[in-house]
């Protein structure tokens, strides 16, 4: 059985910009990040970035995009910008194939942040 058979959600690529900070504890925030996200579902994402994540890591995701679909969870800060924050696990991290020293990063969505 592959991976895609066990999945919930079908993923659906986009290309955008993934600001993420891992969460070490509640009052020490980790460093600001960037990635790129290679595709999404409800469940959770896929991202490449310049290093690697421990599995199980919580990490804070912060994606900024016009393009949304229904099925993710979107906080309006604009009428021209949405905005998603949610808190993520790291499942896996392997290093990309196409791309040597960058890591390919899947996530599962466990907690939307609360505004």
């Amino acid at each position: 059985m592959g991976m895609d058979d066990r999945r919930r959600f079908q993923r659906k690529n986009q290309h955008s910009i993934v600001h993420f900070q891992v969460v070490e504890s509640a009052d020490k925030p980790g460093l600001d990040q960037e990635g790129v996200m290679l595709d999404y579902s409800p469940g959770g994402m896929r991202f490449s970035a310049g290093g690697p994540l421990r599995k199980n890591a919580r990490i804070y995701i912060k994606l900024e995009s016009e393009e949304w679909g229904k099925e993710l969870t979107v906080v309006w800060k604009d009428q021209k910008r949405s905005l998603l924050e949610v808190i993520g696990s790291v499942m896996w991290c392997l290093e990309s194939r196409e791309n040597p020293g960058e890591f390919e990063i899947g996530t599962r969505f466990i907690g939307e942040l609360e505004q």
